[in-house]
């Protein structure tokens, strides 16, 4: 896959957060975040706006419709490999569907609190930090992240 997308790849992911105050999260079965708790996410296609393609990972990977509503993050890196990988992160609201999880790609799927989320090993930093800082974010700044795991990034930055 990363062969047919050359050296710039453009993600997606949504935060979706349930009436109880839950975040939808998942497992991916492969990939640098095999077996962490992310979020729904995946690569936005040359044919889709950003905003549709967040609608169409959600969908594909839990079953659930989403309606994006804002930006509230953006990750940007350069991999180790000379490729450059940028992931915006979009708060929706889920307005429909059932949740069925995408076996090709997914371990499990789960609500879990912010706070199980901040404190659980198996989540990602990027998804930890994310979490914890939202909330009362005051606009996409540049924010420090430190990472534990070696996910093979030469130079990294967030903003929240």
């Amino acid at each position: 896959m990363a062969d047919k997308r050359g050296n710039i790849w453009l993600a997606v992911s949504g935060l979706v957060v349930n009436d109880e105050g839950r975040c939808l999260v998942v497992k991916k079965s492969y990939s640098a975040t095999k077996g962490l708790w992310t979020l729904p996410s995946g690569f936005v296609n040359a044919d889709e706006t950003v905003d549709a393609a967040v609608v169409r990972e959600v969908r594909e990977e839990t079953g659930l419709l989403v309606e994006p509503s804002a930006v509230v993050a953006v990750r940007t890196g350069v991999l180790r490999q000379g490729k450059h990988d940028t992931l915006l992160v979009f708060r929706a609201h889920l307005i429909g569907g059932s949740e069925t999880r995408c076996e090709r790609e997914l371990l499990t799927i789960d609500w879990l609190t912010p706070e199980e989320i901040a404190t659980s090993p198996d989540s990602t930093e990027f998804l930890a930090t994310l979490i914890r800082d939202v909330q009362n974010s005051e606009g996409l700044k540049p924010r420090p992240i430190t990472h534990t795991r070696d996910y093979g990034y030469a130079e990294y930055k967030i903003f929240f």
